[in-house]
């Protein structure tokens, strides 16, 4: 059960995250006047766009999250407040790290906000929120029910 976790659930569960965190990203500066006015070509660069931002999202966010995995898988962390604060942490460190200088427009980091935090939650909800279950619990022997001491 825990290989199946580990090869099929939990990447799984990161590339869903990085699809939800590309429309994050997205969504907000698409403009949809080209689905409006019947555009065939809209819909294959909205298409293209995502893929290739799920893309950029998922290699910048893979070691980080590997790491943030890791621990929390071992040491059987699930909290939902513990992953959103992840995410904001993991968008805060992208934006101070890609934007050395002068930061970008207020809406470009309201977006990459939004997104850490739907990264976040994508995750948790479909791997994070079991994270560690798969382990083995030790239990002591089984404790016996001594009858009461008669008079």
């Amino acid at each position: 059960m825990a290989v199946l976790r580990f090869l099929i659930v939990i990447p799984f569960g990161f590339v869903l995250s990085c699809f939800a965190a590309a429309f994050a990203l997205l969504w907000p500066f698409l403009d949809t006047a080209g689905a409006a006015t019947g555009d065939p070509l809209f819909w294959l660069q909205a298409i293209l766009g995502f893929v290739a931002q799920s893309a950029q999202v998922g290699s910048t966010a893979v070691v980080p999250w590997a790491l943030f995995m890791v621990l929390t898988e071992s040491l059987g962390w699930r909290s939902v407040l513990l992953h959103m604060a992840a995410g904001l942490a993991g968008a805060f460190a992208v934006i101070r790290t890609a934007y050395v200088g002068a930061l970008p427009h207020a809406s470009v980091q309201t977006a990459m906000m939004v997104a850490g935090l739907t990264f976040a939650l994508v995750y948790w909800i479909f791997a994070g929120r079991n994270a560690g279950r798969w382990r083995q619990r030790k239990t002591g022997p089984a404790e016996t029910v001594e009858s009461a001491p008669k008079a």
